[in-house]
């Protein structure tokens, strides 16, 4: 550089971003006025900025600008600086032109915090895992010590630590907290939910640890260390549902667009925490749907099929009290009928047992659970079922394909039941824009509801169901038969690009 005095000199002290020589080595040998205010440097004291630049590899003369690099400084207890740096080529080693980004890459963070949580308030199906992870968001955007996220099961009930990060998890911590104030401990945090406003309180680290109320959570709290505390409601449709509650690190400032940011991700909590809701009555709702079908189809069929035995016990106890002997004709014609409706009756409650139980698809996928509906279906009757199944069909959403397998299973039991078949050809194929599954016979064919039903046997729920089934998704089922020469039960169903499942929105239909 130049003399003191000459421009160059002068230049270097007056230039506006902060300026540092630095040797081959990496050590910084000279710093001008406006890097040293920028590091909080006591006067010109570049040596403890050695290795702060990395100037290996740097560009040549001539050689373009280079991308900036970022380095972290932290000098004395200040929190910790970033800064975004370029190397420039001079004759007795380089230029550094260094300054702060600090709060533009924290903004950056903060930005990606919030459409991360975003997304994964769209796409998670449980509270705990969106407020976990929300929790780690905020946490590592500011470089906090601590996170919490306190939500209530419901109105005005007690609240529950759901999402954490940077403490130890403990499922007793709200316990303790209402221990810490039945000895007398002030709740802030208790504040920000009955007024709906922010806390904040500086310095709250040793108030707590040095006030004998606080005991029970001393040890929770403990570590890692923080100073200050904030505590931002979580408003759900304007009903207090919970609080963010934030642990500042030592030296860490609570400026106003920190307060925003966790507002912000209040927000995002108070979205899931609604989700939620709306997904558990949707679940409440589709158990009682699910509930009064059951009823519909006992009702239509297991009690119509009891009744016609009671009818037929009473036809057999009037034959026996008229001691003149019954003719056997009559006795055998109705002990076979009453035969044939007890199988019948036997099927049907089957069925409906297999219904309420879990899903195969959820443990094993579509493919291994239709290979074994068709195994116990062949083991069982003697029927051969043979099944085709696209590959790519294990990779759409798993509520679309249990949906399609009970349409597979209420088809082959129906075909099983019904058709007197031979054999079943069970097919799942599709391309990009839909999915096609049929089910298919060489049975006796005829009518899925045959108008000639016979008393206490089933009226064709079953085919409402496969067909309620298809529609909730936008697709449509279709029965084809032809007398002799079997049945086809065909469902379509349309998958656009978006691929949504119904069940995001409205959650799991059972």
């Amino acid at each position: 550089m130049g003399a003191a005095g000459s421009p160059e000199a002068e230049w270097w002290d007056l230039a506006p971003v902060g300026l540092a020589r630095v040797d081959t080595t990496g050590r910084v040998a000279r710093i001008n006025r406006a890097g040293a205010a920028l590091l909080d440097l006591a006067g010109n004291a570049p040596a403890t900025l050695d290795g702060l630049f990395d100037v290996d590899e740097a560009p040549q003369a001539g050689a373009g600008l280079e991308a900036e690099r970022l380095a972290s400084w932290t000098a004395g207890r200040s929190e910790p600086r970033e800064l975004a740096y370029r190397v420039h080529c001079c004759r007795h080693g380089y230029v550094v032109a260094f300054r702060d980004v600090t709060m533009r890459r924290q903004q950056e963070r903060r930005a990606a915090a919030v459409a991360r949580t975003a997304a994964r308030v769209a796409s998670e199906r449980s509270l705990a895992t969106t407020l976990n992870a929300m929790a780690s968001e905020v946490l590592r955007a500011n470089g906090l010590a601590g996170v919490q996220i306190l939500a209530t099961d419901q109105p005005d009930g007690p609240l529950h630590v759901i999402g954490s990060a940077g403490f130890p998890s403990s499922d007793s911590f709200f316990a303790l907290l209402m221990e810490c104030q039945r000895r007398g401990a002030s709740l802030r945090m208790l504040d920000a939910l009955r007024t709906g406003r922010p806390v904040v309180i500086h310095h709250r680290y040793e108030a707590v640890m040095a006030d004998p109320a606080w005991e029970p959570l001393h040890e929770l709290l403990r570590s890692p260390r923080w100073d200050a505390f904030a505590s931002v409601p979580i408003l759900v449709r304007e009903r207090a549902a919970g609080i963010l509650n934030v642990f500042f690190a030592p030296e860490q400032k609570v400026d106003h667009g920190t307060i925003e940011f966790l507002a912000t991700m209040a927000d995002q909590a108070a979205l899931a925490i609604d989700y939620a809701d709306l997904l558990e009555r949707e679940r409440h709702g589709a158990r009682r749907a699910e509930r009064q079908r059951l009823a519909r189809d006992l009702h239509d069929s297991v009690v119509q099929q009891v009744f016609s035995i009671g009818m037929q016990t009473q036809a057999l106890k009037v034959l026996a009290e008229r001691g003149a002997g019954p003719q056997a004709e009559s006795v055998a014609a109705i002990a076979a009928e009453l035969e044939e409706i007890t199988q019948s009756t036997l099927q049907d409650l089957r069925g409906l047992v297999n219904q309420l139980q879990p899903s195969p698809v959820a443990d094993q996928g579509l493919g291994a659970a239709l290979r074994t509906l068709a195994e116990n279906t062949r083991r069982r009757t003697g029927i051969d079922v043979g099944l085709a199944i696209a590959d790519d069909a294990e990779e759409l959403r798993p509520h679309l394909l249990e949906d399609v397998y009970f349409i597979v299973a209420e088809a082959v039991h129906n075909a099983v039941k019904h058709s007197g078949a031979g054999s079943i050809r069970v097919a799942v194929d599709g391309g990009a824009s839909v999915l096609e599954v049929s089910v298919r016979d060489d049975g006796s064919g005829g009518p899925p509801v045959p108008p000639d039903t016979a008393p206490g046997r089933s009226s064709g729920h079953g085919l409402a169901s496969m067909r309620e089934r298809a529609e909730q998704w936008g697709g449509r089922l279709s029965v084809d038969w032809e007398t002799g020469a079997g049945t086809t039960v065909r469902a379509r169903f349309p998958l656009p690009a978006t691929s949504l499942d119904p069940a995001n929105s409205l959650e799991e239909k059972r």
